[in-house]
């Protein structure tokens, strides 16, 4: 009796140690606000590129500001999937951040073909006073058109043409020249404009497809030239100006908008500071990207004896695609910045 009563005791023991441990590991279990966040980052370009820098800055910022709330997490070098598919990505909130080029992005957001009109910049600093004088704007016309909003924006320097067959020093040149150029009307109408066989082929597919000459040249910076190796199988370059390359890092409006104030405003903070970073950054590394193109055996040709030629052709060709670019009211206040008219019919 003695034994029953002892071994009954024992288990109320148990039983009310095992309820108290229980009630003690939910009264110290971490609250769900502070739950780290991840963010997934994805971009389609190698660690040596200018993409990755600004992912890496990015980070670098998000977790200091966000006092290690938010982790983010890269996938560089297209682990992910091309840029079009990281930007849909992002729009299903699949991954959170993707870089691309604008006019990747414009698929999806059409105002921003404002930023592929050929021959809309003459220099980075007109560059700089559009995004930061229209970075509401800008931001604003996304997420009506996508539901991403731009949390970066960045360049890379502006676009040159690289061929594998002939020097172009003048438009003419051009003719006969199968160039790849990005699935965007623009830029596609603008090289039509200069006499090039104009030839859409995706980011991922282009290296392949100047090794086996499906085409004979393509029209990149020069950071992107070196990064991605073309000088392996492209000889000449020519300093045409007709686009800077202007990239973005967007994340999900809707995802950005349920996060708590601090962290948001963490992330939105990050995002500014690391585009004024990268300015400083990608000067310096054009200039070494031409050097080592140069090292590589790359013919230099210099700007176009005629590209005041180029210019006109390609500007005649702007309002054919302002309903394309979802009208002018973005692009009207851009041009008010510059101090320039807008082409007519």
């Amino acid at each position: 009796m003695k034994k029953r009563i002892f071994l009954v005791s024992v288990a109320l023991l148990l039983s009310l140690s095992l309820v108290i441990t229980g009630c003690g590991s939910q009264t110290s279990a971490a609250k769900p606000e502070d739950k780290k966040i991840v963010m997934k980052y994805t971009h389609g370009l190698p660690e040596t590129d200018p993409h990755h820098w600004t992912a890496l800055k990015f980070k670098e910022l998000v977790e200091k500001y966000s006092n290690g709330k938010v982790e983010v997490k890269i996938f560089p070098g297209g682990q992910l999937g091309s840029e079009q598919r990281g930007f849909q990505d992002v729009q299903n909130n699949v991954v959170q951040a993707t870089s691309l080029a604008i006019n990747n992005a414009t698929v999806y957001t059409p105002s921003m073909g404002m930023f592929d009109l050929p021959y809309i910049f003459k220099s980075r600093n007109e560059v700089y006073k559009v995004i930061d004088g229209l970075w509401n704007d800008s931001a604003a016309k996304m997420v009506k058109e996508s539901g991403n909003y731009p949390i970066i924006w960045f360049e890379q320097g502006f676009r040159v043409v690289s061929n594998s067959k002939k020097e172009v020093k003048q438009m003419s040149d051009l003719k006969g020249l199968k160039i790849r150029v990005p699935q965007n009307p623009l830029m596609l109408g603008a090289f039509k404009s200069w006499g090039a066989e104009a030839t859409p082929i995706s980011w991922d597919e282009t290296f392949n497809a100047l090794q086996q000459k499906v085409v004979d040249g393509q029209e990149n910076p020069y950071p992107i030239i070196n990064s991605s190796k073309f000088y392996e199988v492209q000889k000449y370059i020519t300093d045409i100006h007709y686009k800077i390359w202007i990239g973005t890092v967007v994340v999900n409006d809707k995802w950005l908008q349920s996060l708590p104030a601090d962290v948001r405003d963490a992330i939105i903070k990050a995002g500014k500071e690391a585009s004024l970073a990268e300015r400083d950054y990608i000067v310096k590394v054009e200039n070494e990207a031409m050097d080592n193109l140069k090292a590589k055996g790359m013919v230099f040709s210099g700007t176009p004896v005629d590209e005041d030629v180029w210019m006109k052709n390609a500007m005649s060709i702007w309002p054919d695609y302002y309903d394309k670019i979802g009208g002018t009211e973005l692009l009207d206040k851009a041009m008010k910045i510059l101090g320039r008219e807008l082409p007519k019919k």
